[in-house]
């Protein structure tokens, strides 16, 4: 194994997964990402933990029956028709619980919380369990044990065998680095040799790979952690395989002639026909998909690890990746507007806001799953936009999926409400994958929000800086001797960042600051060069030295793009979307439900409002005089009509009254009606 923590000397690729506690004390606790940890530490992995207990998937791996089993109960693996049941899933709820637990107590700031001595026996509880639920042969997994024995291997493309078993490896990696223990290690690396054993592509092997990427992830960080070839080589396989076309298949994917040799021709609810497998990104080799398709998570979960394999599958995941943020994307870092199939739409440049519009679904995995593709291609080299996009999914659509309480989650996260919807969050759902997805994303935060490089030749430190967030890292550096690094930030909510460095005598720095597009009149206190689009080049030392950096953050109003064929704005402050709610305007929503019709113009101005949610300090807006506007034509019922010079396509009532908006991840923490618009018709013309 390599040395502490899986860190090795000259490594430049480390995952975020392991360099998180080289940030200590991991984010600054008083801070705004410090206070967002503390709720998680303190609340959330609680509440998942009980809700985990409720749900029957802690006590699952006991191989005994439970009563969920008989819901949509499977035979043979074949489709139900009615769908998959969710107690399929409960591997993969327990493993990311076990690892966000893991990266919390791994950190000064989540060692604190109250429920330590709890949530450590817990662990070694678990660990116990799945232990015994390991069947001789290395293979795991509660479902195609207890209840549908005959149902195993015989659907990769839709029981999620491979993206439960990917859960619990990187649940066990994040236990080994936290314990220190081997215990719940080497059983995923048991079930690993399984997988390698039945699964590949030579002759007397099982053609298949995941129908949900998850598998090809973890394992590519368990070879870097093992430093084993046969790690790596079946990340490598699991990636090339998928899509491909082989002649023993009639020169179809291999899902196609699994559906057929088990006799299952059923689609299910999210598939048109058995063999069209764009839902599952399969339909073609990686290396020949052009547009990014299927289910949102998957496929960027895909385009993670593929990025983190590198070489051609790098330049397939930020082909498809493009194609996701310049096409596909919301403008909270959102992706997926079908709800049908929880993905993207064929179409580029189709995103409904709502229901009422035809759709979104936005689901916070996907956001998550933005975030790991971004950091795997920064981690090759540096790209402004992609950071940028990190930042927005992360601070947009994937905070948004958690309420600031610690006690509710979002799945879906739409734009605007319509009709009888509310957007309140709930407490669990039966297929939970996001809420600890959530506790996960927040619990490796100090990985998410920079990299270091050491070069111990020429004795320079490189630091690229990701996310804006008060934190300090210490860098262990050849010699035994470490270097520290302490950045002081009030972002997102002001453009003011201090970053303090100090390494041994003969040490120098160079660091690599963000310049995001939102950022306006930026001064740097040192000289700088933009050596990389989208970043800063400062070069400080040696011994201690500070960067102080400066910008304004304006209120920007975002126009869709033109084929999105709407035309609305979008209120964004820095890297903050904002929304409108019944909450904050009872009265004006009680007259125009849902905000429908209302409209801002591209001139309007906005002030800052201070804002606090749940103990959390943050910047609402609200127009700064009445200019806002209602759609004369909302109520009529003439379908279409003749324009004319005289007779304009939208006419405007002015309106005096103001809009207020707040931040869009704190959206439905307060109650009210949980009506709310985030985009809003343009109405220059009035």
């Amino acid at each position: 194994m390599n040395g502490i923590n899986g860190h090795k000397e000259g490594a430049e690729r480390i995952h975020p997964q392991v360099t998180f506690v080289d940030t200590t004390p991991a984010i600054e606790p008083n801070s705004f990402y410090g206070k967002l940890r503390k709720t998680y530490s303190d609340k959330v992995l609680k509440t998942q933990l009980e809700q985990l207990k409720k749900q029957g998937s802690y006590d699952a791996f006991d191989l005994q029956w439970h009563p969920a089993y008989d819901v949509n109960r499977l035979q043979g693996g074949k489709v139900g028709v009615t769908g998959n049941p969710p107690s399929l899933f409960w591997e993969s709820d327990v493993g990311k619980w076990i690892e966000a637990v893991c990266y919390f107590l791994h950190s000064p700031d989540g060692a604190s919380c109250e429920h330590k001595a709890e949530f450590d026996a817990s662990l070694q509880e678990l660990v116990n369990k799945i232990e015994k639920a390991q069947q001789p042969d290395g293979y795991l997994s509660i479902y195609f044990t207890v209840v549908d024995p005959k149902g195993r291997y015989q659907n990769f493309r839709d029981m999620h065998e491979m993206y439960n078993a990917g859960h619990l490896l990187e649940g066990a990696l994040a236990h080994y680095h936290y314990t220190r223990s081997r215990q719940f290690l080497d059983v995923m690396i048991r079930n690993i040799d399984a997988w390698i054993r039945d699964v590949g592509p030579n002759d007397g092997q099982i053609h298949a790979y995941p129908g949900h990427p998850e598998l090809e992830l973890a394992v590519l960080r368990l070879a870097a952690l093992t430093q084993d070839p046969k790690h790596h080589e079946f990340g490598e396989y699991l990636l090339s395989e998928r899509g491909r076309k082989r002649e023993e298949y009639g020169n179809r994917p291999f899902f196609v002639q699994e559906a057929e040799d088990r006799q299952d021709l059923t689609s299910g609810k999210r598939m048109d026909r058995y063999d069209a497998i764009e839902y599952h990104s399969a339909h073609l080799p990686l290396h020949e998909q052009n547009d990014i398709l299927g289910h949102s998570v998957r496929a960027l979960y895909l385009t993670t690890g593929a990025a983190d394999l590198g070489g051609p599958f790098l330049e397939d995941a930020k082909r498809l990746f493009n194609d996701a943020v310049d096409n596909k994307m919301y403008v909270i870092g959102g992706f997926g507007s079908e709800p049908r199939h929880e993905g993207f739409h064929i179409a580029k440049h189709r995103l409904p806001n709502s229901t009422g519009e035809g759709g979104m679904y936005a689901e916070t995995c996907a956001a998550i799953a933005a975030m790991m593709t971004s950091e795997r291609i920064l981690s090759h080299g540096l790209d402004g936009k992609v950071r940028d996009v990190m930042e927005l999914a992360f601070l947009n659509a994937v905070l948004g999926g958690g309420s600031l309480d610690g006690k509710q989650f979002a799945y879906a996260n739409k734009l605007a409400t319509w009709n009888d919807e509310v957007a309140t969050r709930k407490d669990w759902f039966t297929v939970c994958c996001c809420p600890p997805n959530l506790s996960r994303t927040l619990g490796i935060l100090g990985g998410y929000t920079w990299n270091s490089k050491v070069e111990s030749a020429s004795k320079v430190i490189k630091l690229d800086i990701y996310l804006f967030a008060s934190a300090t890292r210490t860098i262990a550096l050849p010699d035994g001797t470490s270097a520290n690094v302490s950045m002081v930030t009030e972002m997102p909510w002001v453009g003011k960042v201090n970053v303090e460095t100090d390494a041994p005598e003969g040490w120098s720095w160079e660091i690599h600051v963000p310049t995001p597009d939102y950022a306006e009149n930026i001064t740097l206190s040192a000289e700088a060069k933009a050596a990389l689009p989208g970043f800063a080049l400062v070069k400080l030392g040696p011994r201690a030295a500070t960067l102080e950096m400066t910008f304004d953050l304006p209120v920007r109003l975002l126009a869709n793009h033109p084929l999105e064929m709407t035309d609305t704005l979008t209120v964004s402050r820095g890297p903050i979307i904002y929304t409108a709610e019944s909450f904050d305007n009872p009265e004006l929503e009680e007259r125009h439900p849902h905000f429908e019709g209302l409209g801002i113009k591209s001139t309007t101005q906005f002030k800052d409002v201070p804002l606090q949610i749940e103990g959390i300090d943050m910047v609402g807006l609200s127009t700064s005089g009445h200019d806002l506007y209602a759609l004369e034509q909302v109520s009529t019922t003439v379908p279409w009509r003749a324009v004319t010079a005289a007779e304009p396509a939208r006419e405007w009532k002015q309106l005096n009254e103001k809009l207020v908006l707040v931040p869009w991840f704190a959206r439905a923490n307060r109650g009210g009606r949980g009506h709310l618009r985030t985009s809003f018709m343009r109405a220059d013309e009035a």
